[in-house]
């Protein structure tokens, strides 16, 4: 007779009779806490949007962003405990910078998806440590195309032309499936991105939608805050 699941989540390198890892499974309870955002892919760019709350008219609104430019075409969004994007984003930053330093270039998405997987997925294997309890939007442009990849705890990574991470992930994903077409025109998908997160988030659970769009004909991105109607 097998001891209780108790038995087997407070250590992150110890695996249950039926070969899960609590801790990672908890992480991912974590992610869905998070507020959500969504990452969608075109012929023409990338629309990304996240919903946040922002509590008091106290609040600087731009001091609370979930959408970060890492540089003209690499855009990161997460899902989870807000530290923990902190760590991720300083993380990705130092890398960009290094990565420019050696090679005169720019980092690409790809490379970034799998150092962070790579990062995740160590602290899955070592005592003392705990998983990363966020889930990771990265999207940009690989070799003149666009890509949207999601990070898992795990640190398992998947591309996508269209995903959703963080509260009602299975809700938001459902309208992507049904309305979502590759050919859609970037205003078009903009419009169904909106939709997706907009009709899936309440205004007294989420106050303002933030939308980031890439022109990869104009090459060029733009930001804006909305407010949630």
């Amino acid at each position: 007779m097998y001891p209780s699941p108790q038995a087997y989540d407070r250590a992150i390198t110890v695996f249950s009779p039926d070969g899960r890892l609590f801790q990672v499974e908890y992480a991912r309870e974590a992610v869905k806490r998070g507020s959500p955002s969504i990452g969608a892919m075109c012929k023409d760019g990338i629309v990304m949007a996240a919903a946040k709350k922002i509590e008091s008219n106290l609040v600087i609104k731009d001091s609370i962003k979930k959408i970060e430019t890492i540089h003209n075409t690499l855009f990161i969004a997460t899902a989870g405990l807000v530290a923990d994007t902190k760590r991720v984003l300083d993380y990705v930053r130092d890398l960009s910078i290094g990565y420019r330093n050696a090679f005169n270039e720019d980092v690409s998405p790809v490379y970034v998806v799998k150092q962070i997987s790579n990062m995740f997925q160590s602290y899955t294997q070592y005592g003392g440590v705990r998983p990363f309890g966020i889930s990771v939007l990265v999207t940009g442009i690989q070799e003149d195309q666009p890509v949207v990849y999601e990070i898992d705890p795990s640190g398992a990574y998947t591309g996508y032309y269209a995903v959703a991470i963080g509260n009602k992930k299975k809700e938001i994903e459902s309208v992507l499936v049904k309305k979502y077409n590759p050919k859609l025109s970037l205003n078009k998908l903009e419009e169904l991105v909106v939709e997706a997160l907009s009709s899936n988030s309440e205004k007294d659970e989420y106050s303002h939608i933030e939308i980031l769009i890439y022109n990869h004909k104009a090459a060029k991105f733009s930001y804006e805050l909305r407010e949630l109607k």
